[in-house]
Order: C-alpha cells, then sequence, then structure tokens
C-alpha cells in the first residue's frame, strides 16, 4: 500500500460500496486530498473490503467538521433514481462540508468546462469544450460528453454513454449505460434512459425510454 502524504488536505468518503471505491481511487489519482476515512450505515460497512478507516455513520460527522475536517466526496452512486444521492448530498452540505468536482487523470476534459461542486469525471471519459456539468453530477467511465451539452445537477451518465452536441440533461436524470443521446435533445428532469437506448427526440420530464429508436415505457413520480 503507498504511504499516505500527511500533507494532503483531508476528506471523507460518504459510503462504503462500489461507487465508494472508485471515489477513492479518484482521489488518490489526483493527489490533493487524502482519504480520512469513510461513513456508512453500520450495517453496510464492510471494514474488511479496504484500507481505509471506518469513522461510524453519518452522526459522526459534525464531529468530524468540528475537528478541522470540512470536505467531503460523495461515494453512493446512483441507478435510475438519482433522487437518494440528491439528498444524502443536501445532508451532508447543511452539515458544513464542500464537495470538491473530482476528475481522475486519465479522463480527457477540455480546457474552460465547468464542474461544479461535487461532479465526479471517472477515467476514461471524454468531455469536450463548451460543457457545463452540474453539481453532485457522476460522468462515469468512458462516457462522452461532446460540445456544448449542458448537464444539471444530480445527474449520472453511466459507463460508455453517448451525448452527442448540443444536448440538455435536466436535474434529478439518468443516462444508463451505453445509451446514444443524438445532438440537440434534452433529456428531462428525473427523467431516466435505459442502457443501450438510442434517444433521437426529447424525452419528457420522469419519463422511461428504451429501445432502438427509443420509446417511452413508463412514467415516474419524481419529487424535489
Amino acid at each position: 500500500m503507498k504511504p499516505v502524504n500527511l500533507d494532503l488536505a483531508p476528506i471523507v468518503i460518504i459510503g462504503a460500496g462500489g461507487h465508494a471505491r472508485v471515489i477513492a481511487e479518484i482521489i488518490r489519482r489526483q493527489g490533493v486530498y487524502r482519504v480520512a476515512g469513510y461513513t456508512a450505515p453500520r450495517d453496510q460497512a464492510f471494514t474488511d473490503r479496504w484500507e481505509f478507516s471506518y469513522l461510524g455513520d453519518d452522526s459522526v460527522l459534525p464531529d468530524l467538521r468540528r475537528q478541522g475536517i470540512v470536505t467531503a466526496a460523495l461515494g453512493v452512486g446512483g441507478v435510475g433514481d438519482n433522487r437518494p444521492r440528491s439528498r444524502l448530498y443536501g445532508k451532508i452540505k447543511a452539515f458544513g462540508f464542500s464537495f470538491p468536482p473530482l476528475m481522475h487523470p486519465a479522463a480527457t476534459v477540455a480546457g474552460g468546462v465547468m464542474l461544479a461542486d461535487g461532479a465526479v469525471i471517472a477515467p476514461g471519459a471524454v468531455v469536450n469544450p463548451g460543457v457545463a456539468i452540474g453539481p453532485n453530477t457522476i460522468i462515469n467511465s468512458a462516457a462522452v460528453v461532446e460540445h456544448d451539452c449542458i448537464i444539471g445537477e444530480h445527474v449520472h451518465v453511466s459507463p460508455r454513454a453517448v451525448l452527442c452536441g448540443g444536448v440538455r440533461v435536466e436535474r434529478l436524470a439518468h443516462v444508463g449505460a451505453g445509451a446514444v443521446v443524438i445532438q440537440g435533445v434534452t433529456i428531462g428532469e428525473g427523467a431516466v434512459v435505459g442502457a443501450g437506448a438510442v434517444v433521437l427526440d426529447n424525452v419528457p420530464p420522469c419519463v422511461v425510454v428504451a429501445g432502438n429508436p427509443a420509446r417511452a415505457r413508463r412514467l415516474l413520480r419524481i419529487s424535489r
């Protein structure tokens, strides 16, 4: 195990699952922060899974904040429903933590791309010029976000998904693995694009689409 550089600023990871381990690796590769440990419900702690210290459930966060740990990374992913991530992000921010954007060195991100707090760019992702990515949004492994796309808050663009030029993805939406969204399309708030879908037309809010070409399958109830 590589020695920890104690000169780096501490960061706490929220969560203990697979996405949390991806986040930990991005932090390690960035070399800006050191992982001080992680929080999770006690029945999800998985203390034998990785080398970082289990700090307790989220009730310990105010104490960590008073001890001088002021930065957090959200290690909870989302499959279809991004509301739990959204609520948890708001809860941790209310404790006084900041969420820096995280970008894996193996991602390709154009100069001038706007990354909001808590945005995550995973390895192999390509983000081209003119893109804006909102808070707490995941651009996952090998996803492609082409020029001039606007992506809202609490969105998940899954592995190998492709957003062509000028696509708009509104808050809480989910774009499934391997999906393709053609240029100029809008994915509405809380909508879900199924894995492998080919989206040729705008997707209304809170609608699940799937297939090639993508068609509406059902309506979701999304509360803010």
